[in-house]
């Protein structure tokens, strides 16, 4: 009896070790992305002389967490939750808190460039201006290692000025993956013209890159309607569209949701394209989840917003500009 409880505990003992190796493994190594939250921007924006009408707008957003044993057991049950490699999501050297601050500033370039557009679009003279995109990260399969480098400001792409980090990841977006791209950089008191070629990005498939982290150097918008957006820790640019959409509402005198719960994602570029983004899966299922009726998507992710949605009674609306939106939701 007393040699079977020694082994008991001797087991115990094992399975305990495992167990944390295990985790903390896993921790090291990997990230899970599963569906977040749906939140109504009417909760959260707020437009000077605008008014709130009854159908909703929604964001959607996914859960990023690094991964565990119990996060493991919950991936295994749940055919939405993903996992990935760290390093597909966070930069390498990158804490989680220095990416999740990252991406709380491209939620508010992305808020900012929503605002520009919604008012341009509403009639409104808005101006949005930076001095250039600067680097704050190298990914590691980055052609420009070595090249380019953490605080280098890129002033031009392809010849053409750039003055917010969007613009240059819209230029690059639009070259073919492997093409070359040239980037006229300022580097201390010099100025470089470096050609690069693009590759593929890991997060967005089909989408041409750098394969650098940017943010816009020294924000200078000037609107004409103050507009107040508070999305808490909620991080990244994939709302953009929505925003916009939100702020149009409610600055329009009709119901552009047609009293609908319209939920949806995608960037908004300044010349009101609407691009792709990570996460489509999981969108779509935290969408339906929280009773959406209408899912509007970026056109290159189309195809898995659809895939993911078989099954669901959701309508799934595939868009490429600002346009394609504003003309769907007329013929509700």
């Amino acid at each position: 009896m007393r040699n079977f409880r020694e082994k008991s505990l001797q087991l115990l003992a094992l399975m305990f070790i495992f167990l944390f190796v295990l985790n903390f493994y896993l921790g090291q190594n990997y990230t899970i992305i599963a569906p977040g939250v749906m939140v109504d921007l009417k909760d959260i924006v707020t437009v000077e002389r605008g008014t709130k009408d009854e159908g909703s707008f929604f964001l959607t957003t996914v859960t990023t967490r690094t991964l565990n044993v119990p996060l493991l057991i919950y991936a295994a049950v749940d055919p939405h939750v993903k996992i990935q490699r760290k390093e597909q999501v966070i930069p390498p050297g990158w804490t989680m808190k220095e990416y999740m601050d990252y991406m709380e500033k491209w939620m508010q370039e992305s808020q900012k460039i929503a605002e520009y557009v919604a008012l341009k679009k509403a009639g409104y003279n808005p101006q949005i201006l930076g001095d250039g995109a600067q680097i704050v990260g190298i990914m590691p399969n980055s052609p420009s290692k070595g090249i380019l480098f953490p605080g280098d400001i890129i002033r031009k792409v392809d010849n053409e000025p750039v003055s917010i980090a969007d613009e240059v990841i819209e230029k690059v977006a639009n070259r073919n993956i492997g093409e070359v791209v040239e980037l006229e950089v300022e580097r201390e008191d010099n100025t470089l013209t470096l050609s690069l070629p693009t590759i593929e990005s890991q997060t967005e498939p089909g989408k041409a890159i750098v394969g650098i982290y940017i943010t816009t150097l020294n924000w200078k918008p000037a609107l004409p309607l103050n507009i107040e957006i508070n999305t808490g820790k909620i991080g990244g640019p994939s709302a953009g569209c929505m925003f916009v959409l939100e702020i149009l509402n409610q600055l329009t005198p009709e119901d552009l949701a047609q009293g609908r719960k319209i939920a949806g994602t995608g960037t908004i570029s300044l010349d009101e394209t609407i691009g792709e983004i990570g996460g489509v899966e999981q969108k779509v299922v935290a969408a339906y989840r929280a009773g959406a009726e209408i899912f509007i998507v970026p056109e290159k992710n189309a195809e898995a917003a659809i895939k993911a949605a078989k099954g669901y009674d959701i309508e799934v609306v595939s868009v490429k500009n600002l346009d394609d939106v504003l003309n769907y939701l007329e013929e509700l």
